[in-house]
């Protein structure tokens, strides 16, 4: 069976799911909005996009080592209260602190070892070191802020069509040792979309969109710079694959919005997101400040904090922000 009729005809996830899934896109008329370049998404994607990852301690170079950076999309805010949209195996340690690098190069302490209120799991791992994930492979973790940060225009995933343009951003790990960091956004088209999600972490979009390590957790946006996705893992490697195992060898995966959008309503998570169109002055502001925005000089330094003085010196909530350099 090809793309196009695995499209037209739906596709079995074996005995976990009975039934063809339909896997054509509803012919929904599209909003008002205007394509953008790829320049202003990638613009918008600067602004948006940060980094997530455990914080570590002055010489801990063990940690170092086991240390997987990932990506998330600020999605949403309620006050002082900034909500990231990221994948779940990103945040899946609990009982440590987290610290979110924002645009501007500040980062955000999430403490999980006094208080679970900051991370939303909207999935659940199952079985050996969490290789499958019930549910939704995706997590809401907070931060609080008095700076102001855009939020991610959230896009009808339902409009989507195989073939439609996508770019995915995110913080790929570098190929050699460097402790430098630079994000990027990757240019794709969409191979296959479907309503049901996969009952291993929701997946329902594939894309050829060169996607790499570190990326996990980053938006998806469509042409008109909306978000319509997360990304969650790169083309299947030997048994590790998404959703379809031959589809899965030249495609990335994801979970699309409509679906984060539903899981965050039962979960309780009342949000209010950025309805379209994209702001023309996050555009500017992103194509500005792109440089700042988009390089870690030295990602282990940014990410490395004084952890004992931090949790007792601090509430329990963290101290917010930490500008590196600065005290918290």
């Amino acid at each position: 069976m090809n793309i196009r009729q695995l499209l037209i005809f739906g596709h079995h996830w074996g005995a976990a799911v009975t039934g063809a899934i339909a896997a054509v896109a509803v012919a929904i008329p599209l909003t008002g909005a205007q394509a953008l370049t790829e320049e202003q998404v990638d613009a918008v994607a600067s602004q948006t996009t940060v980094v997530i990852a455990q914080g570590l301690q002055k010489g801990d170079i063990e940690a170092r080592q086991e240390w997987n950076p990932g990506s998330g999309a600020i999605v949403a805010r309620q006050g002082n209260t900034y909500y990231v949209l990221t994948a779940l195996h990103v945040v899946r340690t609990r009982d440590v602190v987290y610290g979110i690098r924002t645009s501007d190069g500040e980062v955000h302490i999430v403490d999980d070892v006094r208080t679970k209120e900051n991370i939303h799991w909207l999935g659940q791992e199952r079985g050996d070191f969490g290789k499958a994930i019930e549910g939704l492979d995706l997590a809401i973790v907070e931060f609080d802020s008095d700076l102001d940060y855009p939020t991610t225009v959230m896009g009808n995933s339902r409009e989507l069509q195989p073939g439609d343009r996508l770019y995915v951003s995110g913080w790929p790990n570098p190929e050699d040792d460097s402790t430098r960091r630079v994000r990027t956004t990757v240019e794709g088209e969409l191979s296959a979309i479907f309503f049901q999600p996969s009952p291993d972490g929701g997946y329902s979009l594939l894309y050829d969109n060169p996607t790499q390590r570190g990326m996990s957790g980053g938006p998806v946006f469509n042409a008109r710079g909306e978000l319509v996705g997360i990304h969650g893992r790169g083309k299947a490697q030997r048994e590790n694959y998404c959703i379809d195992p031959r589809l899965s060898e030249d495609n990335s995966c994801g979970m699309q919005t409509l679906h984060f959008l539903n899981q965050a309503t039962i979960e309780g998570l009342n949000l209010t997101y950025e309805d379209p169109p994209v702001d023309p002055e996050v555009i500017e502001a992103g194509l500005r400040n792109q440089e700042n925005a988009d390089t870690i000089e030295d990602i282990y330094e940014t990410f490395t904090f004084d952890m004992r003085s931090l949790l007792r010196d601090t509430p329990s909530g963290g101290c917010g922000s930490l500008l590196l350099g600065d005290d918290c």
